[in-house]
């Protein structure tokens, strides 16, 4: 695929052979960069983690921070640099551009007529009753929206070709502009790329020698205004994201590490540096998608047929449901929300990306008591620059982490929010205490514990409503749902979380306080594509769509670096509608060779989907065709090990002296024991409350549940009490 875009050097072309050692694994490296720490883990071919460091996110120049937590890691685990096999890389450095509003100066070129498609949007309004609603802002002024007068068909017919001396002139005024790149958007363009194609070749006879993103290449599906809206975003993000990903291969050669680098996708798979910088938008929600994969490994690992992924960080807290073994894709969603949980607050992304929620809900989310007295907590948070007051960094106002250290859930000189001594950070309860103080108590006239347990409470209660209202949403009972829990703050949190949602068990991974960085490691191969083609199902012509779905191959097959003969696993679904509806439904249906009694199967399946998802079905109507969806997938989904779990059990291994800890619970403090995770014996089954420490998080074990290691090397927490 052409997108006409200057895509560098790729990584994996170019980077050379690592050193072989004989008999050892591959090593993968895989760097994680969130709001608040970059997590990088160093892990072998059999999905064992051998090492990891959590170190502070530089917010100013993301791989610096991601660079020196990678040579602290290999030097911690004495490796060379050589050894490493490949990188694996989630940067929020895509999201950070698009919500802080850093991107590239960027221009659209639309068709006639459709200039202010990013105001009108869907012309409806995310809340009916607020007077002054505020609307998402579109990434491009409209003194930089051009027009060409053109026209296709809605089957790609050429009615009106675009005048290209016309196009050369705009090239000249974008340069007069400072314009860095352009988003081409025209219509019916996902039917037919013609008319884009030949503006962006007039642009470049122009002069103009910038990016120039086409619709028909980053987003060939229909709806106008997602369609525009995620071409535009994709072209404000990639100068930064072109250099960004530069300067990371730069500063990889410089410490000397080879072979191949990957980055992340939002719906889970690796795309080669060259598909990233071409389509930056499909890296959006990178980083929560490694952790869902994670939680999916995991949950199929101890046989759960369905459960809830759950990954709290210093910033935000994500929820995902997780379906045998599998997190579900959504087709489309919206960044940069100015209203939580409000659809249509946000920009739209239409891109495959793990279905999940998302709040402002970590551990660095500042509380503070707003104009009715009450306590609030996020979606503002210290990050990494200050951070919590706890931290020692100069940060002032007090969030989660403090308060969690007055109720003694960590403890004083615990590292990074991880609640063990290992770790550099020194975490200061006097600081805390402060904080919490002069924000809350003060005001309140409360007491500092009280204080703190308030700001627990209400982020708790937070999360527990976000996560019930994703689950119901598609048809879940949260009840049902067993909790997978990482991040560095999970642990600290997801035994009160499960006891809101009626949860009946919590499992907290191996390496759960780098578990996001854990799934880039754990995940095969994929690529998701997609194309329009709206067609009534008796109308389809069979023999296009099996060429559509051959060209939907190649280009997956590029995106992921793989030879046009590679074997991979290709899944194919379908999105369709009844005639007349405004939304579709995913049917997943069997890959070609198709012949004429295809459709009758298609309908069948639809039929069949509809009826599962709607609880109905509409006999009589005619069903069409929106979309084609095409899923390649190399390899298989491993869960986390960790070498304790592999190794044979220790005699020394039964956490019989635990320290103990005064620890808040509801309205008082109670003496706690505090374990290490690694003193633990996997025949132990021991009661709450408890805290169970390791080197980058804590895991807070609630009165009345029970708890003890898997087979795996899985901390089970029972929330019902009875064991398993």
């Amino acid at each position: 695929m052409n997108s006409g875009m200057s895509s560098g050097a790729s990584g994996s072309q170019r980077r050379r052979e690592p050193e072989r050692v004989e008999g050892s694994a591959p090593l993968s490296v895989c760097v994680d960069i969130g709001g608040t720490f970059t997590d990088v883990v160093l892990m072998n071919g059999r999905g064992v983690v051998l090492a990891s460091e959590k170190v502070f996110t530089t917010s100013g120049d993301l791989s610096s921070g991601a660079i020196a937590g990678v040579r602290r890691l290999l030097q911690g685990s004495g490796v060379a640099p050589a050894a490493v096999g490949e990188v694996v890389h989630a940067t929020t450095q895509t999201s950070n551009t698009v919500i802080e509003r850093t991107g590239a100066r960027t221009a659209l070129v639309t068709t006639a007529g459709f200039r202010d498609i990013l105001e009108l949007g869907r012309e409806s309004r995310y809340d009916v009753y607020d007077l002054f609603i505020e609307l998402p802002a579109p990434l491009v002024a409209r003194r930089l929206r051009f027009e060409v007068d053109e026209r296709l068909g809605a089957d790609g017919r050429v009615a009106r070709s675009p005048d290209p001396g016309r196009v050369r002139e705009l090239a000249r005024h974008l340069a007069a502009e400072e314009v860095e790149a352009v988003a081409v958007c025209l219509l019916h363009a996902y039917r037919n790329p013609v008319h884009e194609r030949a503006v962006r070749a007039a642009l470049r006879e122009g002069g103009f020698a910038g990016p120039v993103v086409l619709s028909s290449d980053v987003c060939p599906e229909i709806r106008e205004y997602e369609r525009t809206a995620t071409t535009v975003a994709n072209a404000y993000v990639h100068p930064r994201i072109a250099a960004y990903l530069r300067t990371f291969e730069r500063r990889l050669d410089e410490e000397g590490i080879g072979g191949s680098l990957s980055l992340f996708s939002s719906y889970g798979g690796r795309l080669t540096p060259a598909a990233a910088e071409r389509r930056p938008i499909e890296m959006l929600e990178c980083g929560a998608a490694a952790g869902v994969l994670t939680a999916a490994a995991t949950a199929k690992q101890v046989g759960w047929p369905r459960a809830l992924s759950f990954d709290m960080g210093g910033t935000t807290a994500k929820a995902a449901i997780v379906h045998d073994g599998r997190p579900r894709l959504a087709r489309s969603y919206e960044v940069a929300r100015l209203a939580r949980f409000m659809p249509g607050s946000g920009l739209p992304v239409t891109a495959s990306a793990v279905d999940l929620i998302e709040s402002g809900a970590g551990g660095g989310s500042i509380a503070a008591v707003d104009a009715l007295g009450l306590v609030t907590v996020g979606p503002q948070s210290a990050g990494s620059e200050p951070g919590p007051a706890c931290y020692g960094r100069g940060g002032r106002r007090p969030t989660v982490a403090d308060a969690d250290l007055v109720l003694g859930y960590l403890g004083a000189g615990a590292g990074a929010g991880a609640g063990t001594e290992k770790s550099d950070l020194r975490l200061d309860p006097d600081l805390a205490r402060e904080a919490i103080e002069r924000e809350i108590a003060a005001p309140l006239g409360r007491s500092v514990e009280d204080a703190a347990m308030a700001i627990h409470d209400i982020v708790v209660e937070q999360m527990a409503r976000a996560a019930r209202l994703h689950a119901v949403a598609r048809g879940e009972d949260p009840r049902r749902l067993r909790i997978v829990a990482f991040g560095g703050a999970g642990p600290v949190h997801a035994a009160a979380l499960g006891w809101r949602l009626g949860s009946p068990e919590v499992l907290v991974m191996p390496g759960a306080g780098v578990g996001a960085a854990v799934g880039l490691g754990l995940a095969p191969a994929v690529c998701v594509v997609a194309r329009s083609r709206l067609c009534p199902v008796e109308e389809v012509d069979w023999p296009a769509a099996e060429s559509l779905i051959a060209e939907m191959r190649a280009e997956a097959l590029g995106d992921m670096g793989l030879p046009a003969a590679a074997a991979v696993e290709a899944s194919v679904s379908v999105d369709m509608r009844y005639r007349g509806q405004g939304y579709e439904v995913n049917v997943p249906f069997r890959g070609p060779p198709w012949g004429p009694e295809s459709g009758e199967a298609l309908d069948t399946a639809f039929a069949a989907a509809y009826r599962e998802h709607y609880g109905r079905d509409n006999p009589g109507a005619t069903a069409e065709i929106v979309s084609w969806r095409l899923e390649l997938r190399q390899g298989t989904l491993q869960a986390p090990r960790s070498p304790a779990a592999e190794a044979e059990p220790s005699a020394g291994r039964d956490g019989a002296t635990p320290v103990v800890r005064p620890v808040r619970f509801d309205d008082q403090f109670v003496d706690v024991p505090v374990f290490r995770r690694e003193s633990l014996s996997p025949e132990a089954r021991l009661p709450g409350p408890a805290l169970v420490v390791e080197r980058q998080t804590t895991t807070v074990v609630t009165p009345g549940a029970r708890f003890g290691l898997d087979a795996f090397g899985n901390l089970r927490i029972d929330l019902d009490g009875e064991g398993r």
